[in-house]
């Protein structure tokens, strides 16, 4: 017998069983893309979560108050110091009467306030500087290194928002989201096994008969296994072909959203799919295959007799 006829063989036998046992052979394939689907949710949550912890790192500030005697050469002196340090993004200059009008428009409803403000013979608040950073962690070098003898005695409060508890709070949720998608992932990586075991020992007491045959007529080991490696190998391309084709339709769909969403911060999902999807989907096509590769052996080593 040929090669290429043996090959033809195998291939028509496969799609022979694939047919026969239609309902088997298609919830197996939607197991794995619901698996695939698990997996891919996971990674596109994390570079969500990257991309929601870049922006709200890009918006941690702290402000450095001086006290009312700080002059505004010191102050911008002080801006200028910060400006140098490569740690620093931004520096934003708050004169005392830029700081008195914020503060006087955001009680504007508050009579008692305003009229406080009026009896005092100067201006209580002093200039103030807000310093935006590369990175949240980058901050305690930043306000360590303003506590110079120049500056330090100048200086009245330093105040940062709560972003730290914001970061570590996102931090905590995509850590939840990944570990629960990896045990979800596993779920149905154990589903699919199992549907692929009975599909496959359906198949052999299917064919007993017609493998019967080919072992009369002199088929070797590998020719009768062939199919059934094969149709595991072909639930594997698919269901890695399905979930391709639906991972571009979703993120089609939520792009123009996450561009609104994120601002300039860059989360173009199809670009990270586009650089990323042979390793993606490459590694995931290979996994599956293994997967259900090692599920067929062991239903044909048990059910298998040639």
């Amino acid at each position: 017998m040929s090669l290429y006829l043996s090959t033809m063989r195998v291939f028509r036998f496969t799609f022979q069983n694939i047919f026969r046992n239609f309902w088997l052979s298609f919830v197996s394939m939607t197991v794995f893309v619901l698996t695939l689907l698990t997996v891919n949710c996971v990674i596109i949550m994390n570079v969500l979560a990257s991309a929601t912890l870049e922006s709200v790192e890009r918006k941690v500030e702290v402000t450095i108050y001086f006290n009312a005697d700080a002059t505004e050469d010191l102050v911008k002196g002080a801006q200028g110091y910060l400006l140098g340090l490569p740690q620093v993004r931004d520096v934003s200059y708050i004169s005392d009467a830029d700081a008195l009008d914020a503060f006087m428009r955001a009680n504007a409803n508050d009579p008692l306030v305003l009229e406080s403000l009026e009896e005092l013979d100067r201006n209580p608040f002093g200039h103030s500087l807000v310093v935006s950073a590369h990175s949240s962690d980058d901050f305690p070098f930043i306000l360590e290194a303003i506590e110079t003898p120049e500056f330090s005695p100048f200086i009245k409060e330093k105040d940062t928002a709560d972003y730290d508890r914001i970061i570590e709070g996102i931090q905590n949720l995509s850590t939840k989201v990944r570990w629960g998608g990896i045990a979800l992932a596993g779920f149905f990586a154990l589903v699919a096994m199992l549907i692929i075991f009975n599909t496959i020992r359906v198949a052999i007491y299917v064919h007993r008969e017609e493998i019967g045959i080919m072992k009369l007529v002199g088929a070797n080991d590998w020719f009768v296994r062939g199919p059934f490696i094969l149709e595991s190998l072909i639930y594997s391309a698919v269901a890695a072909l399905v979930m391709l084709g639906l991972i571009a339709l979703v993120l089609g769909a939520m792009q123009p959203w996450i561009l609104r969403f994120f601002g300039d911060i860059d989360t173009s999902l199809s670009a990270y799919y586009w650089k990323n999807g042979l390793w993606i989907f490459g590694g995931q096509w290979i996994a599956l295959s293994v997967l259900s590769l090692a599920t067929t052996f062991i239903a044909m080593r048990r059910y298998l007799r040639v």
